[in-house]
């Protein structure tokens, strides 16, 4: 007698449950194998990008900040040589303003000279010049004149040579207004030979006393400052007694 086969057996629904919860614990455990992967991937990724820019940003920081940095290098050092060379125009200037300066070793007695010559060279009669050369002679030598010029003649010892001098009653006008003894300035050119030898002597409010000096544009002084105050000394004394 030949067996009939039996029908196959349905799965129970719990065998089916069972069968699902492990189908899903697979997917999940290959689902977050996959999450992880691809989180490593991102991190990783985002890590190497992270250091690309960083090098990249200290590599253009090095690139912009080395050149700036020699350009404010550079300036400073460009800078300090200004100042350094002005300072060395600044100093030459004083050394070839003091070069001018005549010491003096009598202010009492030079004062009391230099008030008596001023005073008679600002209220002397008005002299004419002797023809176009001597207008423009004053007018090169002896600025704010206002035609009161004194020419005499004075001897150092070795026989009389001509002398020319004035005050700038110009410059003074404003200070004798207002009652006061600055501005005060006398020029003096003496004439030896072909040779004009321009000096001064002018008020200085800061010591309130006269100080002797040559003319700025002095570049070779024909005596030296010992003799140089001797001859204005004489001059002075002279122009005191004979500008009238």
């Amino acid at each position: 007698m030949t067996e009939t086969p039996e029908d196959p057996q349905k799965p129970t629904l719990m065998e089916r449950g069972q069968k699902a919860m492990e189908t899903a614990d697979r997917a999940a455990t290959v689902a977050e194998s996959a999450n992880n992967a691809f989180s490593a991937i991102k991190w990783t990724a985002i890590a190497i990008v992270t250091l690309t820019f960083v090098g990249g940003g200290y590599g253009i920081y090095k690139a912009v900040s080395a050149p700036a940095k020699a350009v404010g290098d550079a300036a400073g050092a460009v800078t300090e040589s200004v100042k350094s060379g002005a300072g060395k125009i600044k100093d030459s200037s004083a050394e070839m303003m003091n070069r001018l300066d005549i010491p003096t070793t009598n202010a009492a007695t030079l004062n009391q000279a230099a008030d008596a010559a001023f005073e008679a060279l600002s209220t002397m009669a008005v002299t004419e010049p002797e023809g176009v050369k001597d207008r423009l002679y004053r007018r090169t030598n002896f600025g704010g004149h206002e035609g009161r010029v004194c020419k005499l003649e004075v001897d150092f010892g070795a026989g009389p040579i001509p002398v020319t001098l004035a005050a700038d009653n110009e410059a003074y006008a404003t200070a004798k207004a207002l009652g006061s003894k600055d501005d005060r300035l006398i020029r003096m050119i003496l004439t030896a030979g072909d040779d004009d030898i321009p000096l001064r002597t002018e008020w200085n409010p800061e010591t309130q006393s006269w100080i002797m000096r040559w003319k700025a544009t002095t570049l070779k002084k024909e005596m030296s400052d010992t003799i140089a105050e001797q001859r204005i000394m004489d001059v002075l004394g002279a122009a005191g007694d004979n500008c009238k």
